[in-house]
């Protein structure tokens, strides 16, 4: 008996370890974009390309739906889940509430040492300079914002913000960003350090409110050049 139990745990393992990997494989895929926004997903083509059989690869897949990366409907399975006004309004509003919060915490609890590797941060994004947006760019990007969060001592404000900063950036198509957008995001992030720096609260609420905004609405301009079918989105 006690063999067949270890026989059995070791099973529940593989399986839940497979699970994960077709998840997170999945995943990047979609952030790498070799699976696109209204691409439909194939079990038998997944698990092909990963090696699986279909459990993990339909159990991943699940779990990308309940996390909202995909979505499914009958007679046309899973697809990768595309994203709309609505949602972009409304996962910056959101991201401007933990960040506004996230940036006060920030200077009430940092010290000098916090503000040099959010500089850090700010230098690796402004030295990379593609022609165009890039994952890498992104991923720069949220990885200034994020070291905020962290600076402000707050783990569970961490994990949301990269969780909002994957919806909007895991799913979007990259060909409408204006590059000049870059630059203007560089700027806007100095100009929040020097605040920070001050300890200036409410000039850095600002800033980075400014910011946010600005990031907003280019996302929604590139949402409307792409020719896909817009909605109204309620400006609350």
């Amino acid at each position: 008996m006690k063999i067949e139990s270890v026989k059995k745990a070791s099973h529940s393992n593989k399986t839940k370890t497979l699970i994960e990997e077709a998840y997170r494989k999945i995943k990047q895929m979609i952030f790498e974009q070799k699976l696109v926004p209204g691409q439909r997903l194939v079990y038998q083509d997944l698990g092909d390309l990963l090696h699986m059989s279909r459990t993990p690869i339909i159990v991943g897949l699940n779990r990308l739906e309940q996390d909202g990366f995909v979505a499914y409907e009958t007679f046309r399975g899973f697809y990768v889940k595309p994203i709309d006004p609505q949602e972009v309004w409304d996962a910056f509003g959101v991201r401007e509430a933990l960040e506004t919060y996230a940036v006060e915490q920030a200077i009430k609890l940092g010290n000098v040492e916090d503000i040099k590797i959010v500089e850090e941060k700010l230098q690796a994004h402004k030295a990379y300079k593609p022609h165009y947006y890039t994952r890498k760019k992104f991923v720069l990007d949220s990885e200034f914002h994020i070291q905020i969060a962290v600076m402000a001592k707050n783990r569970v404000l961490k994990l949301l913000l990269r969780r909002n900063f994957e919806h909007v950036y895991l799913r979007a198509r990259l060909e409408n960003y204006d590059p000049q957008r870059m630059t203007i995001s560089v700027e806007e992030h100095s100009r929040l350090i020097e605040k920070m720096k001050k300890k200036d609260v409410i000039g850095s609420i600002e800033a980075m409110r400014n910011h946010i905004q600005s990031a907003r609405d280019h996302v929604l301009r590139c949402l409307s050049d792409d020719g896909s079918e817009q909605i109204e989105y309620q400006r609350i």
